[in-house]
């Protein structure tokens, strides 16, 4: 029960990110609109990078333990741990 929890509350939480950080991108001057096209392109090849090995890494930890619960503690200490490396970001202010 914990892990569908788990696995909810990492969906709910997931979802809205890529386009957040789709319109961060385009907000950027660095990008501006004549390279969105290909700025788009790189971001979502180097994002789907996650959708193939997610899966993989969590077939592996199934395999390994024999059930679904290391791999979803596995992923879940995973997001708290670059939650918490976003606080040592560094942004300029303009």
């Amino acid at each position: 029960m914990a892990s569908c929890a788990a696995l909810l509350l990492f969906g709910f939480i997931l979802s809205p990110f890529v386009p957040i950080l789709t319109l961060i991108l385009m907000d950027a001057p660095e990008v501006g609109s004549t390279c969105m096209g290909s700025a788009g392109g790189m971001f979502f090849s180097v994002s789907e990078i996650g959708g193939f090995t997610g899966p993989l890494i969590m077939g592996a930890v199934v395999d390994a333990t024999g059930g679904f619960l290391a791999g979803t503690l596995l992923f879940a200490v995973l997001c708290l741990t670059f939650f918490v490396l976003t606080f040592f970001l560094k942004t300029e202010r303009a």
